[in-house]
């Protein structure tokens, strides 16, 4: 019997087996895939599975394979183009959930689409570095800027962020009063700043060391200091209705190589 033949073979018999055994309708394809890796049909059969049953994951991850390994199939970018038309649709019928689900993340080419999903990526770099033991303020301050996104749902992780600052008893992030418009983190960081809170060391102005330099010699460390936090922090309440997108987008593009350099 010839390679095709096994392969059509193989495929045949899985088919067979899918309804009344799925596991073991997978076995075969599984074999099947270790003997001939390079057959198109054995891949695409056990996407069409893995797609029927629903199981977006799994799924995502065989059409990925067969984009990278078959992109000259049509029947790849068919698939393509239905989960793309899936993503522009508001559909909420269970096929369209279905696809706008699956883990190959397909965009539409929209900033609108793609920064979410880069702030997450970012965000998933950062965060573990942050909030080890050791210290790291740089991908701290990161961190408490990209939380911004679909705020309150890291509201957690900002308490986490700010336990850690309070641990520390000081914090340093010039950028912060550049990207940071959420009037919940403004209150909080304010806050660290009161007896209260702790009197935490925050260093969130630009060049904020010359400064403390320069009010020791004229007039006293506290007062000016002080008195330069309350106005930064005052016009910074005043930029809380601007867009955050947008404000995150610039955070993206003026930082990149601060960011590249401080990536994990």
């Amino acid at each position: 019997m010839s390679a095709q033949k096994d392969c059509e073979f193989l495929v045949k018999r899985a088919r067979e087996l899918v309804s009344e055994d799925p596991c073991a309708a997978k076995a075969w394809l599984i074999t099947a895939r270790t003997l001939y890796p390079s057959d198109f049909n054995i891949q695409y059969e056990m996407y069409i599975i893995e797609r029927n049953a629903q199981r977006t994951a799994s799924a995502g991850r065989l059409l990925y394979d067969m984009f990278i390994n078959f992109p000259d199939q049509p029947v790849v970018w068919r698939e393509i183009s239905v989960i793309t038309a899936a993503l522009r649709s508001d559909s909420e019928d269970k096929h369209a959930q279905f696809l706008r689900g699956d883990d190959l993340r397909l965009l539409l080419c929209t900033n609108k689409a793609v920064l979410p999903f880069c702030l997450q990526l970012m965000l998933a770099c950062f965060k573990l570095r942050a909030l080890n033991d050791s210290r790291d303020d740089l991908s701290l301050g990161h961190v408490v800027v990209l939380l911004q996104h679909d705020w309150p749902h890291g509201e957690m992780l900002f308490l986490k962020a700010v336990d850690k600052i309070c641990q520390q008893g000081s914090f340093q992030y010039e950028n912060f009063f550049n990207y940071v418009t959420n009037i919940d983190m403004l209150e909080e960081f304010a806050y660290l700043r009161t007896p209260e809170g702790g009197r935490i060391q925050l260093e969130l102005l630009p060049n904020q060391g010359m400064l403390i330099k320069h009010h020791t010699v004229t007039r006293g460390i506290t007062k000016g200091v002080k008195e330069d936090f309350r106005l930064a922090m005052e016009r910074q309440v005043s930029r809380c209705g601007e867009n955050l997108l947008s404000v995150l987008h610039r955070f993206c593009l003026n930082e990149k190589i601060i960011i590249i350099q401080s990536l994990p």
